[in-house]
């Protein structure tokens, strides 16, 4: 017998994780909380259960989103060669597969200019999780001490979330390719060129 405590428990991780993907494929705008409890076959009224505003829901699925992220890739870096860790999260991150599913994608290059649109109350717990994210992936990043590790991190990540988004801008499917191979070559041999990690 399912306990409602239990049961409350799994819907409101259904609803971060159907609200993470939505918002990363279409927006924090443009994606209501109406859709969103649609998509999971409950109602609007219900959303209150679990939450007390969508800023609320956008602040829970974004942390979310950025904790599967950030444990995806430090997966892979894990399962490469040693030495090969960043590597192999440059070579994940900048592909077409990833540029095309966006629902499960970074949300640096899917939400990037929205999360500095937000209050600053969602902002502030967004950054908490940025910080973890970034405190997972560190390990991986060059650099002899803490702070050049800081440092290189914050010229790498959100330099390839760049690159994302403008490829996610462009059409032509070619082209996107071409420049996410070339971004992938100058990241490699910039930070992970001498097995680093």
């Amino acid at each position: 017998m399912r306990y409602p405590i239990e049961q409350k428990a799994e819907t409101h991780a259904k609803i971060i994780d159907t609200a993470a993907r939505s918002f990363r494929e279409h927006g924090a705008e443009s994606n209501g909380i109406g859709s969103v409890m649609k998509e999971l076959g409950l109602t609007k009224g219900g959303f209150y259960r679990h939450f007390d505003s969508k800023d609320d829901l956008f602040a829970e699925s974004v942390s979310y989103a950025f904790e599967n992220r950030g444990a995806c890739m430090a997966a892979a870096a894990e399962a490469a060669p040693k030495g090969q860790g960043l590597r192999a999260i440059i070579e994940g991150y900048l592909t077409s597969e990833h540029l095309s599913t966006p629902g499960s994608g970074c949300v640096f290059f899917t939400l990037g200019p929205e999360l500095s649109r937000q209050p600053k109350a969602v902002r502030k717990r967004i950054n908490q999780a940025m910080l973890a994210y970034r405190d997972r992936l560190l390990p991986f990043v060059p650099g002899k001490t803490h702070n050049e590790k800081l440092k290189n991190f914050g010229i790498l990540f959100p330099s390839m979330a760049g690159v994302m988004t403008a490829a996610r801008a462009i059409d032509d499917v070619e082209t996107r390719k071409r420049m996410l191979a070339a971004a992938r070559e100058f990241f490699i041999s910039s930070f992970a060129g001498s097995a680093r990690s």
